[in-house]
């Protein structure tokens, strides 16, 4: 338990760091004149604001019965339709992630290079995300 309080605080404090720092970076965002800047700037303080989010959803199962994997949908047919979503978006990403890339290849401008290939980053790492979700938390016979 005591481990589990120093974990909590631990998050609390990150929190609260987070929310800070994207505060920050919007007035920052706002004083930067280039576009390309303006647009990593604003990411940035997206992410960071995700961040605390998703911080803010594991203090709710620290110290819980379960695990973050055991949170399940119960309702079989519910289960068919979230996993039948989550393929659907699966194939969404490849195809986002292939027309981003042909995309880079087409464009001299650097800046603009630079955004679209941290976009297909982030597709790939959605695409991998979705894949593990469908893999620890769908496994079921249809």
């Amino acid at each position: 338990m005591k481990k589990e309080k120093a974990l909590s605080d631990l998050i609390k404090g990150q929190i609260k760091l987070e929310k800070e720092i994207a505060e920050k970076l919007r007035t920052l965002e706002q004083r930067v004149d280039s576009v390309a800047a303006r647009l990593m700037i604003r990411e940035m303080q997206l992410d960071t604001k995700k961040h605390a989010e998703i911080l803010g959803e594991a203090l709710k199962v620290i110290g819980g019965p379960k695990s973050f994997w055991d949170y399940t949908i119960h309702i079989d047919a519910d289960k068919r339709a979230v996993r039948k979503e989550l393929e659907e978006h699966v194939n969404a990403e490849e195809k986002m992630m292939q027309q981003i890339e042909e995309e880079a290849k087409k464009t001299d401008d650097e800046a603009l290079k630079l955004l679209l290939k941290h976009f297909a980053e982030d597709e790939k790492r959605h695409h991998r995300y979705l894949n593990i979700i469908l893999s620890r938390t769908y496994k079921m016979e249809l």
